[in-house]
């Protein structure tokens, strides 16, 4: 079965997120404090922009399963639900909010 340009980037920002999540298991392995870079989780495939997000602004990111952290600019579904200068938050809705929490 095909899938819908919204299931594809859905499924790209859900490993991009996958990747932050071991990104920042491992910055809390070695008790790393400030600034950590992440990768933005635009729908975009061959994104490699990073965003640099404190513990408690990434902890605000994942604070539920269908938030994604976004460099300003760059493109995703959604809704914005923070708008800070480095960084955007959004909420996916719909059929790629489904996919993103089915993963979480």
């Amino acid at each position: 079965m095909a899938q819908t340009s919204e299931e594809r980037a859905a499924r790209n920002e859900v490993a991009f997120r996958d990747a932050n999540e071991s990104i920042d298991a491992r910055r809390r392995e070695l008790e790393l404090g400030g600034a950590t870079p992440y990768l933005c989780e635009c729908d975009d495939e061959g994104c490699t922009q990073l965003v640099r997000l404190t513990l408690s602004q990434y902890r605000d990111v994942r604070s539920g399963p269908r938030r994604f952290v976004i460099a300003p600019g760059h493109s995703t579904s959604g809704n914005v639900v923070a708008d800070h200068a480095a960084y955007v938050v959004v909420e996916k809705d719909g059929i790629g909010g489904e996919i993103a929490e089915n993963a979480w």
